[in-house]
Order: C-alpha cells, then sequence, then structure tokens
C-alpha cells in the first residue's frame, strides 16, 4: 500500500475527496466455484479489475455471480473500472467471481481515501489529535 501520494492528481484528489490517499495491489485466483476478488471498504474511490489468465471470468456483486449472470472479463486483459464519480457506490461493496476454467488470475488496483482515525485500532484519538 502506497501511502503519502504525491503530486498534481493527489492534490486535487485530496482536495477533493477530503482525505489522504492509499493505492494497493492484489491478486485472487479464481475458479469454476464463485470466490471473492476484493472485500468491501467504504472509502475505496476507484477499482481497477484485469482478467490475466486465458480463460473468461464473470464478476458481480452477489455470490451468485455465474458464468450466464455477470460482467464479463474476457481472457488475456479482460478489465471494468469503477470509481466514485461515474459509478457512485460500487466499487465500494464486495465483488465475487467465477471463471470458466481453473486457475484464472484477476488482477485488482484500488484507490481509496485514508482517514486515520478510522484506521487506528483499540485506540482513541483525542481532541488535539493524539492517540492515547
Amino acid at each position: 500500500m502506497a501511502f503519502g501520494l504525491q503530486g498534481a492528481a493527489a492534490e486535487f484528489l485530496r482536495d477533493r475527496y477530503a482525505g489522504e490517499l492509499t493505492e494497493d495491489e492484489s491478486t485472487a485466483t479464481i475458479g469454476t466455484s464463485v470466490s471473492q476478488v476484493i472485500g468491501s471498504d467504504p472509502d475505496r474511490l476507484g477499482l481497477l479489475l484485469i482478467n490475466l489468465s486465458a480463460n473468461t471470468v464473470f464478476i458481480g456483486l452477489e455470490n451468485t455471480v455465474s458464468t450466464t449472470n455477470g460482467i464479463r472479463l474476457g481472457a488475456n486483459g479482460g478489465s471494468v473500472s469503477f470509481n466514485v464519480t461515474d459509478d457512485g457506490m460500487i466499487q465500494t461493496r464486495n465483488m465475487f467471481a467465477i471463471a470458466d476454467g481453473a486457475g484464472s488470475a484477476v488482477y485488482a488496483i484500488t484507490l481509496s481515501r485514508f482517514i486515520a482515525d478510522r484506521q487506528v485500532n483499540a485506540a482513541t484519538v483525542t481532541a488535539e489529535g493524539g492517540i492515547t
């Protein structure tokens, strides 16, 4: 995860979305049974999913996605992207997938807003901004 993103684009997004930004990437292996590609994140601003496999992958918001019901990601680079400006809250949701062949890799890149007081586990942020 990259913290403290720099440059004009990061500055624009920090101002627009009132927070620090983080990027993350992951790869999920999808088979012929439904599995989760990525978990929910209420602060996710953007999501890009890319099918790296030679199989067709289908994604959806529910674990009822199937090879006849979902967003089709074609083999070898099929992709879909979601962002808060164009798609509302879709990118914040869990994403599930199924493939027409085993061992199908789906690569995910996310952009999220990072607010420190939501990330501090078992701690209290004081009015002065300190942590106790």
